[in-house]
């Protein structure tokens, strides 16, 4: 399968860098400086089981590319999506397919209800730690990535899942192929979304939340509200699934400087992905009559 990933930060760089490893057909689109610095001196990655290595990576501009991918994997950050309309609706066709892996909730949707063309949108979401630390260099902070996608609510699976699955595996991640999307996005929001809300709220690092009862608290809170609302989507996650003391011992367990993406970002003056990863599960949990007191504070916070 070609794969065409549209997104050069630090998370579609440590995949397509891998799947490329791993002798898959992949191209990146890029911008800027990333883009030069990749065509000059090719990826520089760092990894936790390979140390440092450079993985000349296929990398071009928008207007450059006029190829026709099988899957485009979409890996910029939720707000930029209007920038890349144009190039979807110019490359895909309806056997294209298009796989976000990004931190929102049914974002497919709104990808395939955006474009005039008419792929075959999936929903997905990705867990690795990792940043850009300058152009055309990341780092893979810790040793794992893990994938799941599958089709958005009411369409059929397609064969074609399984070949993408196996790609990713064939690439050092582990893939797995969802029934429920809503609920595999819930999950990590449990974890993503509410330690993000806890920085974004509090200011600081997880070694904060770590050795602040009143932040950990908040924390239980903000992941309390996420299952709720799983629950009141009809897909609820198992009774003995601990997703709330999981969200509690990342923050334990982790390094205490560790922020995530999304307080990288705000504390840079960066814009930041408030929208899908705040507002969008407070919304969603009040149109299913849920109070969400805890998001509640978060979006005013944001300003909201």
């Amino acid at each position: 399968m070609k794969y065409l990933f549209i997104g050069a930060g630090a998370m579609g760089c440590v995949l397509a860098g891998h799947m490329t490893r791993s002798g898959k057909d992949v191209t990146m689109i890029g911008r800027g400086e990333n883009l030069r610095a990749i065509q000059a001196d090719g990826l520089k990655m760092s990894t936790p089981s390979l140390g440092n290595i450079v993985v000349p990576i296929k990398i071009m501009t928008e207007e450059e590319y006029q190829d026709r991918p099988d899957v485009v994997i979409v890996c910029i950050k939720a707000y930029a999506f209007d920038t890349i309309k144009p190039l979807l609706n110019r490359i895909c066709d309806e056997s294209t397919i298009v796989l976000p892996l990004l931190n929102a909730i049914r974002f497919g949707d709104k990808i395939a209800a955006g474009l005039t063309a008419k792929p075959i949108v999936l929903e997905g979401v990705a867990y690795v730690a990792c940043d850009r630390v300058a152009p055309g260099t990341v780092k893979q902070k810790l040793d794992f990535f893990d994938i799941v996608f599958g089709m958005r609510q009411g369409h059929e699976q397609i064969p074609e899942l399984e070949q993408m699955q196996q790609d990713f595996v064939d690439s050092s991640a582990s893939a797995t192929i969802s029934p429920n999307m809503l609920q595999s996005a819930l999950r990590k929001f449990v974890r993503v979304s509410t330690i993000s809300a806890v920085l974004v709220y509090y200011g600081g690092t997880c070694g904060d939340i770590a050795s602040s009862p009143e932040r950990l608290d908040f924390l239980g809170d903000l992941s309390r509200e996420v299952v709720a609302i799983a629950e009141a989507s009809g897909c609820p996650f198992a009774a003995d699934d601990d997703l709330v003391g999981w969200a509690r011992d990342s923050v334990l367990n982790v390094f205490p400087e560790y922020r995530t993406s999304l307080k990288t970002d705000y504390d840079a003056g960066r814009p930041i992905e408030s929208q899908t990863q705040f507002m969008d599960v407070y919304e969603l949990g009040r149109s299913l009559g849920l109070e969400m007191p805890a998001y509640g504070e978060v979006v005013r916070k944001c300003g909201y």
